[in-house]
């Protein structure tokens, strides 16, 4: 760490609701992408970040438990509050069609957010679980799923990974 520059850890790529609450946080911070959230609390004890913004409780979705374990085992503190609206898209391949699909990737926050959304559409379909919502975008378009669907926040993803259903 340089000087007096706050460097936050957070779970997930660059583009995420972890990154959009990072920054709400810390509006002037070096925000630093985490592939989990144990690597977040790592970035803490290495001193490569001396914040870590988390996904604590989920109106929707509820305590991620996972991540009052961690800062249990890592004596970290709550400083603090962030309350982010989520927006999330259903997407699917260009050209497939609703009736088509089978199941629906997302991670496991982001199918509790969407579990109503998909009831009024009909879609009774398997549910997956995925580490976050930028991955399943990822692994649809490179193993050319055309039963999936999937979740993405905020704006949409390049055109050629998926059309809005």
């Amino acid at each position: 760490m340089h000087g007096s520059q706050l460097w936050v850890a957070y779970q997930g790529v660059p583009s995420t609701y972890s990154e959009a609450a990072t920054r709400k946080a810390y509006p002037n911070c070096e925000a630093i992408s985490c592939d989990q959230f144990e690597m977040a609390f790592q970035a803490i004890e290495l001193w490569i970040a001396n914040r870590v913004v988390l996904l604590i409780e989920n109106s929707l979705g509820g305590s991620i438990h996972k991540n009052y374990n961690l800062l249990l085992r890592h004596r970290l503190h709550i400083v603090g509050e962030v309350q982010l609206p989520v927006h999330h898209c259903l997407l699917a391949l260009p050209r497939v069609r609703k009736e088509y699909l089978t199941r629906f990737i997302s991670h496991p926050q982001a199918l509790a957010q969407c579990e109503l959304t998909l009831m009024k559409l009909g879609l009774n379909i398997a549910r997956e679980a995925v580490y976050d919502t930028a991955g399943a975008d990822k692994f649809i378009a490179a193993n050319n799923l055309r039963d999936s669907q999937h979740t993405h926040h905020g704006s949409l993803p390049d055109e050629h990974l998926a059309d809005e259903i």
